[in-house]
């Protein structure tokens, strides 16, 4: 199978964490669903239009951190609205905690994926090679304005071994049978993030997932498939 592989980059990010109430805070790593939000808006689907045609069933996903990041928090003024007029005349304002992710250069991740239809497959890659998103892209958040970088488009096959394997990727810990934690240099973060979306913007699936935080590759034993790609890297589909 064909596997497109592009960068994104910013200077800030948002990735909301689903759970979270009053205080906006953010993963350090984009969920599989803003990454399916990003694609739509590089095909130029409307909102809630794309659920079905980029299900985790047709779309393959996988992101890499590509280096260290750091989160800051500053409060926004929020509109205190009880009624419908006040949206237009406000009165009274509240004050609300805002995780943002940041990093020394930018914050970029690697995007890989394959989508079942080829026709499709091949458009999303056009977009990306010509830089022509039909919708502007972002991080998460309208303020945090975001750019893609063709890598390139590499053959990539299911393997699987018993033995340990370097994942370069965001890894499913349901997909783990044994993780090598002595050969790790830093630290490695677990999250537990939204998967795909069903009608109405309902979450379908929730998943856990972990990363090394500046973006290393992990030594797993994979309990089943995962996907080698023909640039050296085995990646695992979000």
């Amino acid at each position: 199978m064909k596997i497109i592989v592009f960068d994104v980059y910013g200077k800030f990010a948002h990735f909301r964490k689903f759970y979270t109430n009053s205080s906006s805070l953010t993963y350090s790593v984009p969920p599989r669903t803003t990454i399916e939000g990003m694609i739509a808006g590089i095909l130029g689907y409307e909102r809630d239009s794309y659920y079905d045609v980029l299900a985790a069933d047709r779309l393959n996903i996988a992101v890499k951190k590509m280096g260290p990041t750091r989160k800051i928090m500053q409060s926004l003024n929020y509109i205190k609205a009880d009624s419908p007029g006040k949206l237009n005349y406000p009165t009274e304002h509240t004050q609300i905690p805002f995780e943002i992710l940041t990093g020394d250069k930018n914050v970029r991740y690697r995007i890989y994926l394959h989508h079942i239809e080829e026709k499709l497959h091949h458009k999303i890659k056009e977009r990306i090679i010509n830089n022509r998103p039909v919708f502007p892209l972002y991080f998460g958040c309208a303020p945090f304005s975001c750019y893609m970088e063709f890598v390139g488009e590499y053959e990539g096959e299911w393997s699987s071994s018993s033995e340990y394997t370097a994942i370069t990727t965001v890894i499913d810990t349901s997909k783990i049978s044994k993780i090598n934690i002595q050969n790790i240099e830093g630290a490695f973060m677990k999250e537990r993030m939204a998967r795909d979306f069903g009608n109405n913007r309902t979450i379908k699936e929730v998943c856990s997932y972990i990363y090394e935080q500046d973006g290393k590759s992990l030594d797993v034993i994979v309990d089943g498939e995962y996907c080698s790609i023909s640039n050296g890297e085995n990646i695992l589909f979000l």
